[in-house]
């Protein structure tokens, strides 16, 4: 056999000879399949929780972190909340349920009355099972607000 020179005998030996761990990326997220089963071996259960804003709230400052990743974990009995997310400094007079409804933008609710309708469909329903006419049948639909269940049963009681 025949040697190598030197310079061609030094690149030979640092090859490596098992292969080497991979360099994490740096977008690898938190609920990767490897930290999910890593978790999973250790007997803690994770979910994802759909949260639009936490605000933590101390005796000195007041956190708000909108549109963050809130992770339920479950170990032994205890739960621990995980919040991903920029947060920034609130004063507490800016935490007023008006000024957090006028930002949600919440509906008004009316006091008006809710009719219900009545559709043919019911009305023969009602006529069907109470053997009654569809003329008494509405009328009595109408008074029972549309509850049918309401209104078969007023019908056969009746009778």
């Amino acid at each position: 056999m025949v040697k190598l020179p030197k310079e061609m005998q030094s690149k030979v030996k640092s090859k490596p000879k098992r292969p080497q761990p991979s360099v994490k990326r740096d977008g690898q997220q938190f609920g990767s399949r490897q930290m999910r089963r890593r978790m999973a071996q250790q007997g803690v259960d994770m979910e994802p929780i759909d949260a639009t804003r936490v605000i933590i709230e101390g005796p000195e400052k007041t956190m708000v972190i909108d549109q963050p990743e809130v992770f339920l974990m479950k170990q032994a009995g205890q739960e621990i909340y995980q919040v991903i997310g920029q947060g920034e400094e609130v004063s507490p007079e800016d935490l007023t349920i008006e000024s957090m409804e006028a930002e949600i933008d919440i509906p008004a609710i009316e006091d008006s009355e809710i009719k219900p309708t009545i559709t043919e469909n019911d009305i023969m329903l009602v006529a069907a099972q109470a053997n009654v006419d569809k003329k008494e049948a509405e009328s009595v639909l109408k008074e029972c607000n549309g509850d049918i269940a309401k209104a078969i049963l007023f019908l056969k009681n009746r009778l």
